[in-house]
């Protein structure tokens, strides 16, 4: 299964480096992941291991192990999938897209849930140096398999310090992923491996405010190349078989999902954090990210975390998010959902025009010096009628 994520490049605020010190950290997080209309289901388990070699490295290593289940809506021939003969031959001669099945009347195409089950293992380290200056360079590998996706990462970045009091800051970061993925062949006879290539860079400065408010600014831009599209999905085309310049009912194909094969995308964001009183604080953030797909989207979030009594803190958390839809995308739901022979063409919500909110709520309890506990809870849901949540169960060791 592509369940393909980008590593962003990471620095540290001011603030968080200014206060390095040694220590040990082992963490275990669980997180349980389901959609609506029993969907998609994920359960995922990581392993994390914080090192301090005195205050100048840090080295941080982590496992991770996930389960995928259930099942995702997509064309689909009624009665069988994956048809060959004649007319899958002759469409397939007429296009450079991929087909995958030939229904003779359109009416055999309908949206259905196709089951899939998949698991992927990861492993990851980043080191952190540290010189006189407190200047950080940080390096990290990354390295994720699946039955169909490969992938693998490497990042450096560096923070440097701009004024003696540690108060100002800028950061440089540039991440580059190798990925390999298993594509589809006409009629799903066969699969081929297509290679992804992605490459992040970020820059940005981080401003203290106050002893109690810090600034930060961030730009950001990506470069993905190669097999983007998701080999899982499919959509319609008609292929005009007898060349009559008519497409009739008998002239439809199940085609798989089709991107282009270049992807620039770049943005700014921008975040406030701040400590109103000794017992509440406060974040907030603005995205901005617009890409070579024609999508555009707005980020917002703000959360506070209260301080309830020592040790114990809740965080209630909104986010909200906007994004018009890619220039090549189409709503499966329209009338004539169907593309032309050749061309890009998908019908994935995710590439649409929507909106979203997602609602979270975070429990965190220091038990005593050594153990911490962490519950989150988080509900998702879109406008075109996709939505999701999860929990994630955290226990944090320090020695």
């Amino acid at each position: 299964m592509n369940k393909k994520i980008k590593i962003s490049v990471l620095g540290c605020t001011a603030i968080s480096a200014g206060l390095a010190q040694a220590e040990q950290v082992l963490s275990l997080h669980q997180m349980q992941y389901q959609e609506d209309d029993d969907r998609i289901k994920v359960a995922d388990t990581s392993l994390a291991l914080k090192l301090d070699f005195g205050v100048d490295y840090s080295l941080d290593l982590s496992l991770g192990y996930d389960s995928v289940t259930g099942a995702s809506p997509t064309w689909q021939i009624a009665n069988t999938t994956g048809l060959s003969g004649t007319e899958l031959e002759q469409g397939q001669a007429m296009t450079d897209e991929t087909l995958l099945g030939y229904a003779h009347d359109v009416s055999q195409y309908q949206i259905k849930r196709v089951p899939l089950e998949d698991t992927r293992k990861s492993a990851a380290a980043s080191l952190t140096v540290r010189d006189s200056y407190r200047n950080e360079w940080s390096f990290g590998l990354a390295h994720s398999k699946e039955s169909d996706y490969k992938s693998n990462s490497v990042s450096a970045s560096y923070l440097m310090f701009l004024d003696k009091g540690k108060n100002r800051s800028v950061n440089i970061g540039l991440a580059y992923l190798n990925d390999e993925t298993l594509v589809f062949g006409t009629g799903y006879q066969s699969r081929t491996e297509e290679k992804i290539q992605v490459i992040n860079f970020e820059t940005g400065l981080t401003q203290v405010l106050s002893p109690t408010s810090i600034f930060d600014l961030k730009l950001f831009f990506n470069h993905d190349n190669g097999y983007l599209s998701n080999h899982y999905l499919t959509i319609l085309r008609g292929i005009d078989l007898n060349e009559d310049n008519i497409i009739t009912d008998d002239e439809y194909f199940l085609a798989a999902d089709s991107r282009p094969d270049v992807r620039n995308g770049y943005g700014t964001k921008l975040s406030y954090s701040t400590q109103f009183w000794s017992w509440l604080t406060g974040q907030f953030s603005y995205r901005y990210y617009q890409d070579s797909w024609s999508i555009k989207s707005h980020t917002v979030s703000a959360s506070l975390s209260f301080e309830v009594f020592d040790g114990l803190f809740i965080t209630p958390e909104y986010v909200r998010y906007q994004q018009s839809q890619a220039d090549f995308y189409l709503n499966p739901n329209v009338k004539e959902p169907y593309f032309s022979a050749s061309g890009e063409g998908s019908n994935d919500t995710r590439l649409g025009d929507f909106s979203a909110d997602t609602y979270g709520l975070t429990v965190s309890y220091q038990v005593n010096n050594e153990w911490q506990l962490d519950l989150s809870v988080n509900r998702y849901q879109q406008t075109n009628q996709f939505a999701a949540s999860w929990a994630v169960l955290g226990v944090n060791y320090r020695f």
